[in-house]
């Protein structure tokens, strides 16, 4: 495995970040009781947050890996058991440098370890935009643990879908100007990511300071940067993105929410993607962007716990 990044969990930020988390969670009435989970074999720990109970479904994040973002839609989950995944290398987990793993390998290994440990063995997943792509490797590599898929956001590394140039610049050394749009500032801006991403200025502007405050602090986080340059270069390589043929070898249940202003793709192409699907379906998240949770809650909670009731 290539090189492993270890958080400290005494590092002044990363303890004001679990301190924005909490708040952020208590703001839309989420009590979680979060821990550390050790992979076995892999060596590394990464941090998850469980909140409610019931039937367990397991949560992936977009971006580099944090979860936060996703709890105006962990809300209105309400009776299911919601066990959300701060993927390596976010949110306080334990990092390795993408560059060094195989993507597709260790996205299996690290799911499949962590379904162990839980000992869930099969489980629904909900994943945002790159999390969608590795449920999507899950699903194929390891069907029998995933029992049904719901994509909220447009998956990452999908047939005609592609990342705004902004993110693909993220992944470039050297580019420290178009990176100060991510980087920590008390001005306001780390939410400007977001009206990059097709949400409305209404949106953004309804959202908690704690929502701001998270950004802020997780990015400050000791080779978080490093994290997310490695995560990001690592998706440019040949041989990562999905193909028609491989998304037809998924078979579970998947419900893709796409929002109409997600300015990573189309809605007619997320049409054609949900169809080469075998049980693909599509519903379109009216003005949602790539977050579609964050402009459309309720909505998104709803389609989501409907599809899920048989899981």
């Amino acid at each position: 495995m290539g090189n492993i990044f270890r958080v400290d969990v005494n590092n002044s930020d990363f303890i004001a970040a679990l301190d924005a988390e909490r708040r952020l969670f208590a703001y839309y009435g989420l009590e979680a009781r979060s821990q550390y989970i050790e992979l076995p074999g892999l060596g590394i720990k990464v941090r998850i947050s469980e909140i409610g109970s019931g039937k367990p479904v397991v949560i992936i994040p977009g971006n580099v890996g944090e979860v936060f973002p996703l709890a105006p839609l962990m809300a209105e989950l309400k009776g299911r058991r919601i066990i959300a995944v701060n993927r390596p290398g976010g949110g306080g987990s334990d990092g390795v440098n993408y560059l060094n793993v195989n993507f597709r390998e260790f996205t299996v290994q690290w799911l499949t370890a962590l379904l162990d440990t839980l000992k869930l063995d099969e489980v629904p997943i909900i994943a945002h935009s790159i999390g969608g792509h590795m449920s999507l490797l899950m699903a194929l590599d390891k069907p029998e643990r995933v029992s049904a898929l719901v994509l909220p956001g447009v998956p990452g590394q999908v047939p005609g879908t592609r990342p705004p140039l902004f993110l693909i610049a993220l992944g470039i050394p050297g580019l420290d100007r178009i990176l100060n749009i991510f980087s920590p500032q008390k001005s306001g801006r780390t939410l400007r990511p977001l009206s990059l991403m097709g949400h409305s200025p209404s949106t953004i502007a309804g959202l908690p300071g704690a929502m701001s405050d998270c950004y802020y602090y997780f990015g400050r986080i000791p080779d978080a940067k490093v994290l997310s340059r490695s995560f990001i270069r690592s998706l440019t390589r040949p041989g990562i993105s999905l193909t028609p043929e491989q998304l037809g070898g998924v078979k579970q249940p998947a419900l893709f929410l796409w929002g109409t202003n997600d300015n990573f793709s189309t809605v007619a192409k997320g049409q054609k993607v949900a169809g080469m699907l075998p049980a693909g379906r599509f519903m379109a998240i009216q003005g949602g962007g790539h977050l579609p949770w964050l402009d459309s809650p309720a909505e998104c909670g709803w389609l989501i716990m409907e599809f899920l009731s048989d899981y």
